[in-house]
């Protein structure tokens, strides 16, 4: 009888414990489940948010200099890159680019713009702990974590060509650069990729004589000769 009380005691304790274990590890999934998506849709959309600025600032700066040390090294003027013919009367009859020129500073924008991201990239953005809790009041509070940067896929570049006119018969002609470039930002568990839009002067230059409409309302950047 002693023996049978005996198992059955032991038969309970070991149910007893295997349901423990189960609840326990059910537990412990609902837990992992519920910090995971916390991570996921409370901390990582506020340290992205809190960092955006900060990426969007560091790469624009970044593709802004390299634009700045090409149009220094090439000592790129007006002319070499704008023919503008008149006529016998004095007005503009042709404005044309080189765009053989344009493309070859293009390259070199975009060569030097990628070794300054990648410097960019080993640096990184600095994030307070506190921002990781994903509390507002803990924002900025703590200890500085450094984030990576990943400049990822090719930039790519836009000429644009601007007419305003800068009094009687004359017009300020000027020719921006635009450059797009994607920074992913690298996150313990998730990844946001930031993307950045430069635009800075390469050339500008007061044309004298009557310049034909057509030149104002052109929308293609690199069309500038007026049509039939």
């Amino acid at each position: 009888m002693k023996s049978c009380n005996v198992r059955l005691y032991v038969e309970r304790r070991k149910k007893l414990k295997k349901r423990k274990a189960k609840v326990f590890l059910l537990s412990l999934l609902l837990l992992v489940s519920l910090v995971v998506s916390y991570v996921f849709l409370v901390v990582n959309p506020i340290v992205v948010e809190a960092t955006r600025a900060s990426v969007f600032s560091l790469s624009t700066s970044a593709v802004s200099d390299a634009v700045c040390d090409v149009l220094g090294d090439e000592n790129l003027t007006y002319k070499d890159i704008v023919n503008v013919e008149k006529d016998e009367s004095g007005a503009v009859s042709l404005i044309s680019l080189d765009t053989v020129k344009l493309n070859l500073i293009a390259r070199r924008f975009y060569q030097v713009a990628q070794v300054y991201l990648d410097e960019m990239g080993q640096c990184g953005v600095m994030v307070s702990l506190g921002t990781f809790t994903g509390l507002p009041f803990l924002s900025g509070v703590g200890p500085d974590i450094n984030l990576k940067l990943t400049p990822i896929g090719a930039m790519t570049s836009t000429f644009e060509s601007r007419f305003v006119s800068a009094g009687i018969n004359q017009t300020n002609h000027s020719i921006f650069v635009r450059l797009y470039a994607s920074v992913s930002l690298i996150l313990p568990s998730y990844s946001q990729t930031i993307d950045s839009v430069t635009e800075v002067l390469v050339a500008e230059n007061i044309i004298v004589g009557k310049i034909p409409q057509v030149y104002f309302s052109s929308s293609s950047p690199l069309n500038f000769s007026p049509s039939t």
